[in-house]
């Protein structure tokens, strides 16, 4: 104490405190990396439950190798708050698998081994404007020869991040195709004696699923089923309806296609069929699903513009229960509905809830103009398109086409087994999982007619779509078949927040300046024409102004002038706002933590009871 003063060891422990300071947090940064708290409004680095359920369940090794170039923040700063949120989930994926995925983060340089790894993988890359090749994408591999790939983590799908990545790890577990057993009352597979080919529908799903026709009375599905479709179910017997509410209180994957009028329904030998509507009544009765198919959706706002004969004349009017529906009928925070851009719906009904115990997510629903209509009145193909308008009959809520069953259901089968049934084990009388359906309203959206065209070009067949009803279908196959972890996920909010009041602040001066800018504009204008309209001497020159055109001249001169004065200070009253509240946020932001460790430090030290200095015995 006698070699060193208190100002000499206020230094050395403001040093040492520095270095600790440091130390701490290089230290922190290593062993806590996956030890977060989420405080974001929407919980933008958290993992949902189903996703930290799924990385729970991986059995193999899963190894992720993340191409970020270290130019690209560089080159677009705009999305350095976006690969910041990417690394950070990646971390996160990482911390919930308990050791079962490997993270490698690589930074491709150019002419490099891991460039051509990139390369390799499929990565997407771009040129930045150094002419520098970019990469911002994800490579993963399971212990065999499984590989799953995002070339590029777009800001577009950012609200989508955790669920591409969860489908990446879904992607690797599974094993060849998804199984899809498939319950077909409206003939997807076409009927070659009487020249229907089989739908695009169903062909686009061979190509990535295991698509296995069933029929009959079913008493087990397939082995490895994912998925259950059923369409257009009208003769389903009570043993296959048993095994389908079995399947669905198991919390087991199933998309149900029913229709109050099949327009595409083929009968006897191509006549209209004498019943075209399908329904799935005591199914539906005691899951708490309310479906008349007695009447169905017809919409103003969507309704196609047809063609009809009439008494001999062609009548040209909006088909209330032909609908093009648009993104506005599409819940956009559905990863499966997201991408798209238009349906063709025909003839569809609606779903309500009748319990309290289950929920409707609504997918798909009418506008808010839309009504019902009677089934029989629709049914006519001859009947006049015009009288649609006066039978509607307005809801007082939306109508919801297509829907997520969620809740707490009941199964129709709580008393026992139908006659005949053969289906191993008790009866589940409740669900026992959550729900995994999803109920569409109409069976005709998967034909053909409602979203493919077809052309001849060169004595060849093309077909080309129009809607995106077979990009729903399969959209939404591939999300069951990941199960409860993709199917929970839904759209979140992005990194990306703007300082609104500053917005607000940068709007209303420009509202202010640009209606000055435009009357002095004006102004000058009119003067300029004045001007030429003065009478020219030989040789181009005006002729001699009179008193009072120079003083009107001299005057505009002068308010000219104190416009552009005026319009300089509106800005620079602008910038000296915003650069004040810009500067005030960033002090809060960035010195508020140390400020307040340092406040509570010297409470601390203030309140530490003082020790009475030993007595040295003389």
């Amino acid at each position: 104490m006698n070699k060193f003063n208190k100002g000499t060891i206020a230094i050395l422990a403001t040093i040492l405190a520095a270095i600790i300071f440091g130390c701490v947090n290089l230290i922190g940064a290593q062993v806590f990396r996956s030890q977060r708290i989420d405080l974001t409004q929407q919980h933008l680095y958290s993992l949902s439950k189903g996703t930290q359920a799924m990385l729970g369940e991986i059995k193999e090794p899963l190894r992720f190798r993340f191409f970020m170039s270290s130019g690209l923040t560089k080159e677009a700063p705009q999305i350095a708050a976006f690969a910041a949120r990417v690394r950070s989930m990646l971390d996160a994926y990482v911390a919930g698998a308990n050791g079962r995925i490997v993270l490698e983060v690589i930074d491709p340089k150019a002419f490099s081994e891991d460039e051509d790894r990139a390369v390799g993988f499929g990565l997407s890359q771009f040129q930045a404007a150094s002419g520098e090749q970019l990469f911002f994408g994800l490579a993963a591999t399971n212990s065999t020869t499984g590989r799953a790939t995002i070339p590029v983590f777009s800001p577009e799908r950012e609200a989508f991040l955790e669920y591409d990545l969860t489908r990446l790890v879904s992607d690797l577990g599974r094993r060849g195709k998804a199984v899809i057993a498939l319950l077909d009352g409206l003939g997807l597979a076409g009927n070659q004696q009487m020249g229907m080919p089989e739908q695009q529908v169903l062909a686009q799903m061979r190509q990535f699923f295991d698509v296995k026709p069933i029929g009959g009375d079913v008493d087990q599905f397939p082995e490895d089923t994912k998925v259950v479709m059923v369409v257009h179910p009208q003769t389903i017997s009570a043993r296959t309806q048993y095994t389908l509410d079995q399947w669905v209180m198991g919390g087991g994957s199933t998309l149900i296609f029913v229709d109050p009028n099949a327009e595409n329904q083929m009968g006897p030998r191509g006549a209209p069929p004498p019943d075209a509507s399908s329904d799935l009544a005591d199914l539906f009765k005691a899951w708490g699903v309310g479906f008349d198919k007695k009447r169905i959706v017809g919409d103003p706002t969507f309704a196609l513009q047809t063609e009809r004969n009439v008494d001999g004349r062609p009548v040209a009017a909006p088909n209330l229960p032909w609908m093009a529906l648009r993104k506005e009928a599409f819940d956009t925070n559905e990863v499966m509905l997201s991408q798209l851009s238009a349906m063709v719906f025909t003839s569809a009904g609606f779903f309500e809830s009748t319990k309290e115990s289950t929920k409707l997510r609504p997918l798909v629903f009418a506008s808010p103009q839309a009504g019902s209509l009677e089934t029989s009145i629709t049914a006519d193909r001859q009947g006049d398109p015009r009288r649609f308008l006066a039978s509607l009959k307005k809801s007082e809520k939306p109508l919801v086409m297509a829907a997520r069953l969620t809740g707490q259901l009941e199964s129709a089968f709580a008393a026992g087994k139908p006659e005949g049934s053969q289906r191993a084990g008790d009866p589940i009388k409740a669900s026992t999982s959550p729900p995994n359906v999803i109920l569409v309203g109409d069976a005709d959206m998967l034909m053909d007619r409602n979203w493919i065209t077809t052309r001849n070009l060169l004595g060849q067949q093309f077909t080309q779509a129009f809607a995106n009803n077979g990009d729903f279908v399969n959209n939404a196959i591939e999300q069951m078949v990941g199960g409860a972890a993709l199917t929970d996920l839904r759209g979140r909010g992005v990194s990306w927040r703007p300082f609104e009041l500053i917005q607000q602040m940068e709007a209303s001066s420009d509202r202010v300046y640009r209606a000055k800018e435009q009357e002095l504009t004006n102004q000058l204008k009119d003067v300029q024409q004045k001007l030429a309209q003065l009478p020219k001497a030989e040789g181009g020159a005006s002729e001699a102004l009179s008193a009072e055109q120079l003083k009107a001249i001299e005057g505009f001169r002068s308010q000219l002038l104190s416009i552009r004065a005026e319009l300089r200070d509106v800005q620079f009253a602008l910038r000296r706002d915003v650069d004040g509240l810009k500067s005030l946020l960033t002090l809060i932001n960035v010195g508020m933590v140390p400020v307040t460790i340092g406040v509570l430090a010297l409470l601390f030290a203030l309140r530490r009871p003082r020790r009475p200095l030993p007595k040295t015995s003389a």
